[in-house]
């Protein structure tokens, strides 16, 4: 199994090296209507996403050489790895440089049925994390669900033109035996069940999360981390479909999104820093919400500046200094405010903790009576460490 995986892995480092050698040949590539075919052949980052998933299935295999997540993670780069390859073979070989490369149309229509290979394989690892086995036997049918799914969307896409994920009048080497509109309602059960079984999946580590405590608590919390920062890094990229001018930076924001669920997975798994979850979290809403701020700060200023001062700068960058320095000055308030709001909706705890001990410094600054500070202080402890039981034993000092 061993040799198998390590086999896997080799194969997934040059056909990832391929397809990133192809997608930069094919960077300058426009069809007809003037769309860029180097950000429609699937950036860099999904190859870099795929060397991500197969080492992480690495490591997992070496602690833990039948866990089923890790032999997920495999077929996920792997089959992800091979779809960008064929991508990039394809469009470089039937539009780059035509008839450069042997059987480049038949080498990207492979590429066009294959693409739900790796959405099966992340619905399973998710259904069976964190140990490498579903909640009930019951819940392997949504794996079935997943499988049936992915065989039902490759066969529809297989025999419809033109070919998916490329938008180009080819014919598929099988022919079009099939009418399109029974091809398209074939496709859409294959995107209802695969999207079925990923909410079916989602749906398991909810109950998971709710059932369990220890160890399976964090593991579960560093999973849910890893997969709300991805989703929120899908939504930013869906944005390069709308505005094609930023179509290789959502791409690019979408892979790096989806580096966080097996880099997730494997700190979980392999239990490394696996108490540093909540830390991790509360920085990224703290920092995240700190960089969207200032960043929506800083241009807002930057358009109120330049449209003020046009009259007297006559074009000088004046409006956008000003704009920076007074952005830079609110880095430090901001920070502050944003953190106790975090704090405050949600380390509740620790944001009480943080007024008691606040509370406690005011009053200890002007209170006299020993017995008042003593009641404070009794106070302060119980709303922190919140013990069982708190006593102060004060000592008399010899006269």
């Amino acid at each position: 199994m061993s040799a198998l995986r390590m086999a896997l892995v080799a194969l997934t480092v040059v056909l990832a090296l391929a397809a990133t050698a192809l997608g930069w040949l094919n960077r300058d590539t426009s069809t007809p209507p003037g769309q860029s075919l180097g950000s429609k052949a699937l950036d860099i980052g999904f190859p870099i996403a795929a060397l991500t998933f197969v080492v992480v299935a690495e490591l997992i295999g070496r602690r833990h050489p039948r866990h089923l997540v890790g032999w997920m993670f495999l077929a996920l780069g792997f089959s992800a790895a091979i779809l960008f390859v064929d991508q990039n073979y394809g469009l470089y070989g039937t539009i780059t440089a035509p008839g450069a490369l042997p059987a480049a149309g038949t080498v990207m229509w492979l590429s066009t049925w294959t693409w739900s290979l790796p959405v099966a394989a992340l619905v399973v690892a998710l259904l069976v994390f964190p140990d490498g086995r579903p909640i009930s036997p019951r819940w392997w049918g949504v794996a079935w669900v997943a499988l049936f799914a992915c065989v039902v969307q490759g066969f529809a896409d297989a025999y419809r033109t033109p070919l998916v994920l490329t938008d180009l009048r080819m014919d598929t080497p099988l022919g079009t035996p099939f009418p399109l509109e029974a091809l398209n309602v074939v496709s859409l059960i294959g995107t209802l069940g695969s999207f079925a079984a990923a909410l079916a999946a989602a749906g398991s580590l909810i109950i998971r999360f709710r059932r369990a405590a220890g160890i399976e608590h964090q593991q579960l919390k560093w999973v849910a981390y890893g997969s709300g920062v991805a989703t929120v890094a899908f939504v930013i990229g869906s944005f390069g479909y709308v505005v094609p001018e930023i179509g290789p930076l959502g791409g690019a924001v979408a892979a790096l999104g989806t580096l966080l669920i097996p880099i997730t997975a494997a700190l979980a798994i392999l239990r490394y820093r696996l108490y540093d979850v909540d830390v991790v979290v509360e920085r990224t809403l703290v920092y995240g919400a700190l960089s969207a701020t200032l960043a929506a700060t800083y241009w807002l200023l930057a358009l109120v500046l330049q449209s003020v001062l046009q009259p007297i700068t006559a074009g000088s960058e004046l409006a956008v200094a000003g704009s920076t320095l007074a952005t830079l000055a609110l880095v430090q308030p901001l920070r502050t405010r944003i953190q106790r709001r975090v704090d405050r909706r949600f380390y509740r705890s620790r944001y009480d903790a943080a007024r008691a001990l606040d509370r406690f410094t005011t009053e200890l600054a002007t209170e006299l009576d020993l017995g008042a500070v003593r009641a404070s202080l009794l106070t302060a402890v119980g709303e922190t460490l919140q013990p069982t039981s708190a006593s102060v034993w004060l000592r008399e000092q010899p006269r």
